[in-house]
């Protein structure tokens, strides 16, 4: 098979279109022809060299979909032709975060697409049986690929971490993105006002505001005060989705009990806030990472109720990963690329 592959990290020219052995398929494992891969900043940062623990070579792409090929002996939920997606990493369903529903926190799973074993993009790509999801008859392969890091991830952070209630105010950061575009609309299919934040409100904020947000802020210095006078007051949760670069005023645009959920780090430097702050105003800072299964599941039928819809920037095909990696890294997306074999 083909695939892109990554000797070593560095720039997008690290990004190797070559002819590799097809994957090794164990008994627990499915094999999956991917029909479509989707390119996330999580890629960008481990193309840099951000996750120190990634093995080398590897292929990146945590976020696909397509068709089971073949089966390992062990695997009893699919069978060839079932269309699937992944989730960031299989679960073992018997520690005691997976018993207690926390399966993005499985203690005995360690494997990690784009990490530890090869991800998506590749013609063919072997997974562990739990690390798969069904994909509706009725949605298509692209938009599948697009779903699991964006709408579920965002479902995850708002619903079980923030605890968002109908009527609550959220601003989210990076707004653009591909989570972003998602969260918008998860946000606002559980009932709230959303503020969205981008660099670009000129150039974006016809699509934020298509996507269903209410006000559009520019992220410039001291942004937090435009939010919290827009919002009466400050907003009861503000999604980080970038990090650094907006942390600091995303916390300042919380009013009092408000949450704050780091779910992106694109800018991986430290941050600074008063705890002073914290306490007084009684504020929570909250981490999200990852999905469940059912979380996926519950975007894909608000998706065949036309309640949700994903934001394909573009689709290139497999070999042009490093052109989508640049146009990401220099903020050229409004949501997801699509890379296709």
């Amino acid at each position: 098979m083909r695939a892109v592959v990554v000797d070593r990290t560095g720039g997008p020219e690290v990004l190797e279109w070559r002819e590799v052995p097809d994957p090794v398929v164990g008994s627990s494992d499915v094999l999956v022809r991917v029909r479509a891969s989707g390119v996330c900043g999580r890629d960008v940062i481990d193309r840099r060299g951000g996750f120190p623990a990634m093995k080398l070579p590897i292929i990146l792409g945590h976020e696909f979909a397509g068709e089971v090929v073949s089966v390992g002996n062990a695997v009893t939920t699919f069978g060839a032709g079932d269309r699937v997606a992944n989730l960031h990493r299989p679960f073992c369903g018997a520690c005691d975060a997976c018993v207690g529903g926390e399966i993005p926190d499985c203690t005995n799973a360690w494997q990690s697409f784009g990490h530890t074993i090869d991800g998506g993009y590749a013609e063919l790509v072997a997974v562990p049986e739990k690390a798969l999801v069904r994909v509706p008859p009725d949605i298509g392969f692209t938009d599948a690929a697009s779903v699991g890091c964006t709408a579920a991830v965002a479902l995850r952070a708002l619903r079980h971490e923030a605890g968002l209630q109908f009527g609550e105010t959220v601003l989210i950061t990076g707004a653009s993105g591909g989570v972003g575009m998602q969260a918008i609309q998860i946000a606002k299919a559980m009932g709230a006002r959303v503020i969205a934040l981008t660099s670009a409100p000129s150039e974006k904020g016809a699509a934020l505001r298509g996507a269903g947000a209410d006000d559009v802020v520019s992220s410039v210095e001291s942004f937090h005060e435009t939010v919290r006078s827009v919002s009466g007051g400050g907003v009861d949760v503000a999604l980080e989705l970038t990090g650094s670069a907006t942390f600091e005023g995303a916390l300042r645009s919380l009013r009092r009990r408000g949450r704050i959920v780091i779910v992106g780090n694109i800018r991986t430097e430290k941050v600074r806030f008063n705890p002073g702050a914290l306490l007084l105003q009684s504020l929570r800072i909250l981490g999200s990472h990852g999905f469940t299964p059912s979380d996926l599941g519950d975007c894909f039928r608000l998706m065949q109720k036309g309640g949700l819809r994903t934001v394909i920037s573009r689709t290139l095909p497999l070999e042009r990963a490093a052109e989508a990696h640049l146009a990401l890294a220099n903020q050229a997306v409004v949501g997801r690329i699509i890379l296709v074999p």
